[in-house]
C-alpha cells in the first residue's frame, strides 16, 4: 500500500511542478531590469535597450525605459495597465499607429528628449482617455506636427503639456482647441516670433503658461489668455 501511495504521488508531482513553474514565469522580470511589486513597477532605464523589453510582467503599472538606445514604438509593446510611461533620452524617431491606442488607464507619457522624433501619426495619443500629463520636449516636432498630433489626443483630462526647446518658430491656431482641462502649458526655450489671436483658444482652464525664452514679436495682445 505504501508503495502504492508513492506512486501517485509521483503520477501527481508533474502537473504539480508545472504550476508551479509557470506562475513565477508568467511574472519573471525582464532580463536587466528590476521589478517592484507595491505598485507593481519595471525599471528598464540605462540599459541600452534598442527595445523595448518583451514579456513585461502582467499588470505593470510603472515602466521606466529612459536613457536607452529604443528607436522605434510599436503596437502590442505595452500592457493596459500602465499607469506611468517614462521613455525619455532614447533615440525615438517613430510611432506607429496605435502604439498606445489600449492603455487607457495611462496618466503619464513622457516622450521628451528624444532628439530624433520629427513626426507624429494624427491618432498617436488616441485612446487614452485618463492622460494627465504628456511630455515633449527637446523633440524636433514642429507646429503642424503638434497639431495632427494633439487633435485626436484623449485630452478630456489632459492638465499638463510640456513641450519645450523645440525648433518652434510658431504655432498654428487652434493648436490646443481640444484641450479644454489643459492647465499647465509649458513653451518656453522655442523660436516663437509670433502668436496669433486664437492659438490658446478653447484653454478656458490654463493657469500656468510658461513662454520665457521665446520673444513674441507682432503678435496679437489676445492671443495670451488672461
Amino acid at each position: 500500500p505504501e508503495v502504492v501511495r508513492l506512486t501517485e504521488g509521483l503520477r501527481l508531482a508533474p502537473p504539480l511542478l508545472l504550476l508551479l513553474a509557470a506562475a513565477p514565469a508568467a511574472a519573471r522580470c525582464p532580463m536587466l531590469c528590476t521589478c517592484y511589486p507595491a505598485p507593481p513597477t519595471v525599471s528598464c532605464q540605462a540599459n541600452n535597450f534598442s527595445a523595448v523589453p518583451r514579456a513585461l510582467p502582467p499588470g505593470t503599472q510603472r515602466l521606466f525605459l529612459q536613457n536607452n538606445l529604443i528607436s522605434a514604438l510599436r503596437p502590442g509593446s505595452f500592457g493596459p495597465s500602465l499607469l506611468t510611461l517614462w521613455l525619455f533620452s532614447n533615440n525615438l524617431s517613430a510611432i506607429y499607429p496605435g502604439t498606445f491606442r489600449h492603455l487607457q488607464a495611462l496618466e503619464e507619457l513622457d516622450l521628451g528628449d528624444n532628439r530624433h522624433l520629427r513626426s507624429l501619426e494624427p491618432d498617436t495619443f488616441q485612446g487614452l482617455e485618463r492622460l494627465q500629463s504628456l511630455h515633449l520636449y527637446r523633440c524636433q516636432l514642429s507646429s503642424r506636427t503638434l497639431h495632427g498630433g494633439l487633435t485626436r489626443c484623449g485630452g478630456v483630462a489632459l492638465t499638463i503639456l510640456i513641450t519645450f526647446q523645440h525648433s518652434l518658430a510658431h504655432l498654428s491656431d487652434d493648436l490646443f482647441a481640444d484641450l479644454a482641462n489643459l492647465s499647465h502649458l509649458f513653451l518656453h526655450g522655442n523660436r516663437l516670433r509670433l502668436l496669433t489671436e486664437h492659438v490658446f483658444r478653447g484653454l478656458g482652464s490654463l493657469d500656468r503658461l510658461l513662454l520665457h525664452g521665446d520673444p513674441p514679436q507682432g503678435g496679437h495682445r489676445a492671443a495670451v489668455p488672461g
